[in-house]
């Protein structure tokens, strides 16, 4: 195959960054409310993280987050000894206004118009926008769910209702964000190639696979669920036994690797017939 494919999207992600600035303004300003009602601790809080953010201007305080965070420890415990401060209420109210910083970030990266590539295409490689099931995560942060593969581990590529369509190793991915238009010159990509993959595997197997794969999540993380919600509300008195109710909701979650072990062996079986 000749040539390569790359498609782009303009400020891919900004709801999502909007979303994260309305949150962490939201724990800044609940942290700013906070000085007025512990003002002692509040004072020392605003000037440790005005100090913080002055400091992370020079040095990446990420970088050196161990340290930092053993400081304010140790910052925290001398104040409150000599102040007579609540330990805890100053480290809150510093972490909340330290918000700060991100809020700062996220509106410069707000600001930038920035250009994402969300699906790329050569002989030997490609990459695209895949978020599983972690649809959540991907609306917060989607470049952050772009995967990279080889080309010519591609089985199979096709459209379907929902879009496209790639198995790769037997792996299911259903990239994102990808118009109509841009399917089709995908497809006609493979089309025009040498590698004989559109449609290589019917899509009634995917289908089945897909709604395999929709069993186990559901049987697995719900059986545990529901089995240790009765339990703690049957033998943990509704909750009111914390040490019972506890047991009695995880326990359940250990019959996750023996749920997995027999889907797997009945997955092997099933080939085999």
């Amino acid at each position: 195959m000749g040539n390569s494919i790359q498609i782009e999207r303009k400020n891919l992600g900004k709801k999502g960054n909007y979303f994260i600035l309305v949150l962490y303004g939201l724990i800044f300003t609940v942290g700013l409310l906070s000085v007025f009602l512990e003002w002692k601790s509040g004072i020392v809080s605003v000037v440790c993280a005005i100090a913080s953010y002055f400091l992370n201007r020079k040095i990446n305080l990420i970088v050196y987050l161990k340290w930092f965070s053993i400081a304010l420890v140790l910052l925290g415990l001398l104040v409150s000894w000599l102040l007579q401060l609540s330990f805890w209420m100053f480290i809150l109210q510093f972490l909340a206004l330290s918000c700060i910083h991100a809020l700062v970030a996220l509106i410069a990266t707000i600001r930038d118009d920035h250009t994402n590539i969300i699906f790329s295409l050569n002989a030997d490689n490609f990459s695209c926008l895949c978020p599983g099931g972690d649809y959540k995560g991907y609306a917060l942060n989607p470049m952050g769910y772009r995967k990279y593969f080889k080309t010519k581990d591609i089985d199979s590529i096709q459209q379907d209702e929902r879009g496209l369509l790639i198995v790769v190793k037997g792996e299911i991915l259903r990239p994102r964000e990808l118009t109509t238009s841009e399917i089709t010159q995908i497809l006609a990509y493979f089309n025009a190639g040498e590698f004989n993959v559109v449609e290589a595997i019917p899509t009634r197997e995917i289908r089945q696979t897909e709604t395999e794969l929709a069993w186990v999540k559901i049987l697995v993380i719900g059986v545990p669920v529901l089995l240790g919600s009765l339990s703690a509300y049957f033998f943990g008195d509704n909750g009111r036994n914390t040490v019972v109710s506890m047991i009695s909701l995880l326990l359940p979650f250990l019959l996750i690797p023996l749920l997995l072990k027999l889907f797997n062996r009945w997955k092997r079986r099933s080939e085999k017939k």
